[in-house]
């Protein structure tokens, strides 16, 4: 299954099944599309930074997309790089730092950025250079890693202190959907194998979280437990 998930509220807006990895692309814009998506800001995994998928967002659904550049797409890259080298006192009026301190480390986010055309990525107008710096809770940096990006957000509407809050928002999916998942609902231990019965299981899961989240509950397994009554459980949609 692929899905969308709202950042703000942690629902699930769309959910679509793909047939195998190769057809996440298709399956990610068909989902895309069914959306209402207009004015929207849209961060995906890096392996849907393509240029059909970011025609779709700016041409068709009147969205703006924060798209990561890594192997699949060498020559953009390989272009932000260029566009984005330097040292670091050159785009002190371009950068921005957000410090984090939380299950016994250290993450600080630096983010830097410059304007950028179609001529980098259909309906680009900014590339970005995001550093991650991990360390201990006593202040020594133990790892750092670089990544970079693409959006169609100008910079007039969108700062590099506004995409690093966008890009660390993403990757808040993996502990309010992926995990939840894997681990309060124990979908990985799951024994069904057969028919449509994953893809409803998934289906019933994900409607699950997006109704706990919409009734301000933020701790999934809480929830879970207090609903363990099914008159309770029911209750909840009205039944």
């Amino acid at each position: 299954m692929i899905g969308a998930i709202s950042h703000e509220h942690g629902v699930i807006l769309g959910q679509c099944q793909v047939a195998d990895k190769r057809g996440e692309g298709p399956a990610a814009r068909a989902l895309l599309a069914r959306l209402d998506a207009a004015g929207m800001v849209l961060t995906l995994d890096a392996l849907h930074t393509t240029k059909a998928t970011a025609r779709l967002i700016t041409q068709h659904l009147d969205a703006h997309y924060i798209l990561i550049l890594k192997g699949n797409q060498p020559l953009a890259r390989a272009a932000a790089q260029a566009l984005l080298t330097g040292p670091d006192t050159d785009w002190t009026a371009t950068t921005a730092t957000d410090d984090d301190h939380g299950h016994n480390r250290t993450e600080r986010r630096t983010i830097r950025t410059a304007e950028a055309d179609d001529a980098l990525f259909p309906g680009a107008r900014q590339a970005f250079r995001l550093r991650r710096d991990v360390g201990d809770l006593d202040g020594v940096w133990t790892s750092k890693e670089i990544v970079y990006g693409i959006t169609s957000l100008p910079a007039e509407a969108a700062g590099p202190a506004h995409l690093n809050h966008y890009e660390r928002a993403h990757w808040g999916v993996e502990n309010r959907l992926h995990w939840v998942r894997d681990v309060t609902f124990r979908e990985d231990h799951s024994q069904v194998r057969s028919g449509t019965a994953p893809r409803a299981l998934a289906s019933f899961r994900n409607l699950a979280i997006s109704t706990a989240r919409l009734a301000g509950r933020a701790n999934i397994a809480h929830a879970r437990r207090d609903l363990l009554d099914h008159g309770d459980a029911f209750a909840v949609y009205t039944i």
